[in-house]
Order: C-alpha cells, then sequence, then structure tokens
C-alpha cells in the first residue's frame, strides 16, 4: 500500500471516529474518550481533519461505514414466526428431503432444501442439519454461524453447541471448542458423544502446540488411534520416517491439494469411519441412531467417531 493510500484510509478512519461524536452515536465518557483518540491518532498517523489540505487530497467519496456495510451487509438475525400448518408442513417436507440428500453424500443440493425449509420457516432444527451439511463440505465457518443461528431460535439446544463445538475442533479452535461442549453437556450432561469430545479437545489443550494438528478445512484428523510409534499415531513400516515424509513441504503442499478435493474428502471420511468402527474397506457406515434422528456417520477430529445426527 502507498503512503498516499496509507493516509486516505487513516483519513477516513479519523473521519468515522469524528462522524460518531457528531451523531451522538456514542456520548459521555466514551465520547470524551474517542476525541482524546482521535487527537492522539491525528499526532501518530500525521493526518489532521482539520487541515483543508488533507481534507482536499485525502477526504473519499463514500463513508467507511457505507463501504463496509457494502461489502459486509449485515446477517439477517432469525427469530421465531407464527407459521400455519401448510407452511410447517412444506418446511418440514423440505428438510426430510435435505436429509435424504445428506444419506446420498449429496452435501451441497441438502443445504439448498435446508436453506429453502428456513426460509419457508425459520427452525433451529432446519440451521443445524444445514450445519451438518456445511461440516460434511469442510465449510466450518458457516456451519458455526448456522449453530449460532439454530441457538438464537433455542438457546437450549445442546446438537447446537456439538455442531459449533465440532466445527471449532476441525478449524483448531481449541478454547472455542471447549466452550462449545461444555455447554452442550451442561444442557444434556448424561450424551457420551459430547463427554468424550470434550475430553478430548482438553486432551489436546494439555499436549500443547507440539501436538500433531489437522490442517484447517482438511476434514482430515490429527492422528489415527490404536496405531503407535509415530507422531500423530502414524506407525513405523519397514523403517520408513513418516516424521521426515510429514515435514517434507512438497509432500505436505500436494495432501493439502489432495485434501481439498471434495471427491477425496468424501472418500476418506467414509473409509476412516468404517476402520473406526470396526468394519473395515466395505462395511456399512454410520452408527445407529438415536430415536428420533438419522445417523450420519464421520470421523470426527482427533480420531473420534463423530456422529452428525439429523434431526427428523
Amino acid at each position: 500500500m502507498s503512503k498516499d493510500q496509507q493516509d486516505r484510509l487513516s483519513y477516513a478512519i479519523l473521519q468515522h471516529f469524528q462522524d460518531l461524536i457528531s451523531s451522538k452515536a456514542v456520548n459521555g465518557e466514551a465520547a470524551e474518550s474517542m476525541a482524546v483518540a482521535v487527537q492522539c491518532l491525528t499526532e501518530a498517523l500525521g493526518v489532521d481533519l482539520a487541515d483543508p489540505e488533507h481534507t482536499t487530497k485525502l477526504k473519499v467519496d463514500q463513508a467507511l461505514q457505507d463501504l463496509f456495510d457494502k461489502s459486509y451487509p449485515a446477517r439477517p438475525i432469525p427469530t421465531k414466526v407464527v407459521a400455519t400448518k401448510d407452511e410447517e408442513a412444506k418446511a418440514n417436507d423440505l428438510k426430510d428431503e435435505g436429509n435424504e440428500l445428506m444419506k446420498q453424500n449429496k452435501y451441497e443440493e441438502a443445504i439448498e432444501k435446508y436453506t429453502e425449509a428456513i426460509e419457508v420457516v425459520p427452525v433451529a432444527t432446519y440451521y443445524c442439519n444445514r450445519a451438518a451439511a456445511y461440516s460434511k463440505l469442510t465449510q466450518h465457518e458457516s456451519a458455526v454461524k448456522d449453530a449460532n443461528d439454530a441457538l438464537l431460535l433455542d438457546p437450549g439446544y445442546s446438537k447446537a453447541y456439538a455442531r459449533m463445538g465440532f466445527a471449532h475442533l476441525n478449524m483448531n479452535k481449541l478454547a472455542e471448542a471447549e466452550d462449545a461442549y461444555s455447554n452442550a453437556l451442561r444442557l444434556d450432561p448424561d450424551n457420551q458423544s459430547y463427554k468424550d469430545n470434550l475430553d478430548a479437545v482438553k486432551e489436546k489443550i494439555n499436549a500443547g502446540p507440539n501436538v500433531m494438528s489437522q490442517a484447517p478445512g482438511s476434514g482430515m484428523p490429527p492422528g489415527m488411534p490404536g496405531m503407535p510409534g509415530m507422531p500423530g499415531g502414524f506407525p513405523n513400516l519397514g523403517g520408513m520416517d513418516f516424521s521426515q515424509i510429514l515435514n517434507n513441504p512438497a509432500f505436505m503442499n500436494m495432501a493439502q491439494q489432495f485434501m481439498n478435493d471434495p471427491n477425496m474428502q468424501t472418500a476418506f471420511t467414509q473409509m476412516a469411519d468404517q476402520f473406526m468402527q470396526g468394519g473395515g474397506p466395505g462395511a456399512g457406515t454410520g452408527a445407529p441412531g438415536a430415536p428420533g434422528a438419522e445417523a450420519m456417520g464421520a470421523l470426527g477430529p482427533n480420531g473420534i467417531p463423530e456422529t452428525l445426527t439429523l434431526t427428523l
């Protein structure tokens, strides 16, 4: 960024703060503190709103808030609505179609159906099921957003916290994952899956940063249990040093490209899930679901089988 562009941005930031004070969006001590901040930044940045030459040279046509709003429009906040029986039935049918598409590994199509259901009647379970689809596509940020929206509609929905924890753990955001799983367990203290995942997060936190972690968004677990002898649980096969292979930048770049292929992610998840459940190649995937839910088997972070249940 050129010095001129830096100064234009600095001017826009200072103008934004001054607009907040002038419009009384902040007042009292907050306004006084912001005025002091403007003075300090004026001296530090060498940009002065009161200088006519600076105004002519640096002022932009649009306010910083307007530019931000255009680039990052506000997300609609889901609110409960009073739906007719026909609307509820239509939304439920769309959700069922989404669940069927999930069983066929058609996650993008499932997302479309859940979105249509939400547009008819915003229900927490529809957001939560859509979060599961996003997680299957390793779009974990979107999964977190949907889990948050589900909680806005139903603050006591433990599965939404679990979905959020799963997404955070896949992004290696351990503190957030611990908080989410703790809330899930608080709401559903007898859920063994929540306990296992919370323990896994705490174990990873206590192990520190030297533990091999998964690549964000890759969907690959950091280690396979029952395979001791190498970092992350990799075996020592015939004297092959997997640690050297994993430290090879070219190999890791190739592996990252491989795992970013959605088809490879799906195939890896299904294969790993089969082994984790003792079936080996060709065995059926998915663990038995709880009553009223359709189980979508998947291998979670840290090699823990994660059941992404869809509300029926």
